[in-house]
């Protein structure tokens, strides 16, 4: 008897989840604005954090450039090209989604 009510109350736990899916928080028709938190959080990734710490990079580059370090002429390339690639990111995000068709 008790097997019956745990198989009957699971059965009607089940679907009780499939139909309200806020109960198993799953999106419901309109759906849940995911994606366009995650477009939010990229653009401000590509447009605020990438190009800030490509300045930080810089300034780093050129106190080592001014302190006299051996090194700093290499640093100062590399940081170079990864500042290029940090301010150009959202040109290339652009281009690979046109290229895409997204």
């Amino acid at each position: 008897m008790q097997h019956k009510l745990i198989f009957y109350s699971s059965i009607a736990l089940y679907l009780g989840i499939m139909l309200i899916p806020e109960l198993c928080l799953a999106q419901g028709f309109g759906g849940s604005g995911f994606e366009s938190k995650v477009k939010g959080l990229t653009d401000s990734l590509v447009t605020v954090i990438l190009p800030a710490i490509s300045i930080i990079g810089l300034i780093y580059a050129a106190i080592l450039a001014a302190s006299g370090d051996a090194n700093a002429k290499s640093r100062m390339i590399l940081v170079m090209f990864a500042s290029t690639i940090g301010f150009l990111a959202p040109v290339i995000i652009s281009w690979l989604k046109s290229a895409t068709g997204g």
